[in-house]
């Protein structure tokens, strides 16, 4: 095969339509590559090592975690009957309760964190709720935060998936003799196990990396209610370029587990679709 042949075989395929679409996912991830790369490589690896071992990175990395994580249960726990109830009844007003409890979520953080505050101190219940809780101001109130922001999310993602189990396995499980709340837990949860476990993943990725609402509800204290995304906003505040870049590579590598975990889920259900 000739040069000019060998070119103009490249060519054809590379100007194919299934490689200029493919083209355009590749050409947006090397972007975002970059930003981030040009971003975190402005500081000397061995100075990034000494910091990230520091005891205020340590914090923030605890407190990020277990806010996270138990938001994203407590999120779990409530959106699982919820989102089972409204993928299940109908009832009149459904379609505004659903517009309703997904209102938090396309709010903006911050207007969410005002909200949450003005509620916890001015209305009888909220200041209830504060002084046995101390909840303005505190780790609680990162959780409450969180729990506020994730949940719509979950509800949303959980009923998706309990809306792809047929109700016939339902109907089978209570000819047998199991009631609503038996079924729900051994057939539909088993069957929706993936969303499930998609649902709580995504809200703890969600969480980790909250800061509007938490900021406005917890505050900013220093190894107090410093979590991951409020302690940069601290340190790149102050200047602390060195500690803003390791605390980014922190949340990088700890989102990076949970997409790997996420995509893992989600190609296990694939393979089990196709058997």
């Amino acid at each position: 095969m000739s040069r000019a042949t060998h070119l103009t075989s490249l060519l054809k395929r590379w100007l194919h339509p299934d490689a200029v679409w493919a083209a355009l996912p590749v050409a947006a991830a090397l972007i975002t590559l970059y930003v981030i790369v040009s971003a975190l490589s402005s500081r000397g690896v061995e100075s990034l090592v000494n910091i990230v071992l520091s005891s205020e990175v340590h914090n923030a990395i605890r407190l990020s975690l277990f806010t996270s994580f138990t938001s994203s249960i407590l999120a779990l726990l409530t959106g699982i009957p919820i989102a089972y109830a409204l993928s299940r009844y109908a009832f009149r007003g459904k379609a505004i309760v659903e517009v309703v409890l997904m209102v938090p979520f396309v709010m903006p953080p911050i207007a969410l964190g005002a909200t949450l505050l003005i509620f916890f101190v001015n209305n009888p219940i909220g200041v209830l709720l504060n002084s046995v809780f101390r909840i303005v101001f505190e780790v609680p109130g990162i959780i409450v935060a969180q729990y506020s922001v994730v949940t719509p999310m979950m509800i949303k993602v959980l009923k998706s998936s309990f809306d792809l189990v047929d109700l016939r396995y339902e109907a089978v499980a209570r000819t047998l003799g199991c009631s609503r709340v038996s079924a729900l837990f051994r057939v539909v949860l088993p069957m929706a196990r993936t969303g499930v476990l998609s649902s709580f993943i995504l809200g703890f990725g969600k969480a980790l990396g909250e800061f509007g609402a938490t900021a406005t509800l917890a505050g900013v204290t220093k190894y107090k209610t410093e979590t991951l995304p409020i302690a940069i906003y601290l340190t790149l505040s102050s200047g602390e370029l060195s500690l803003t870049v390791a605390l980014i590579i922190v949340l990088i590598a700890i989102a990076l587990a949970v997409l790997g975990l996420l995509h893992l889920i989600d190609r296990r259900a694939s393979q089990l679709a196709i058997v």
